[in-house]
């Protein structure tokens, strides 16, 4: 597979995406490339420091016992 960077007019993009073959163009959007290395640097410092974050079913237990005590 090839990549191909195509400058598209914003009034025309919609119309452009729906001629595209599915099953043979994959669209990936310019931020994207800048999304994932993003990305891939917060999962490396959840890595190095696993013990700085908390469990989302953790962090919702707190908050819903917050808000109990806040409306006691």
């Amino acid at each position: 597979m090839q990549t191909v960077h195509l400058q598209i007019e914003d009034d025309y993009i919609e119309d452009f995406m729906k001629m595209l073959p599915r099953d043979k163009v994959v669209v990936i959007e310019e931020d994207f490339k800048d999304n994932r290395g993003l990305l891939q640097k917060e999962l490396q410092k959840y890595r190095n420091g696993r013990d700085c974050f908390r469990m989302y079913y953790d962090s919702m237990t707190l908050l819903s016992s917050w808000l109990q005590e806040k409306e006691g």
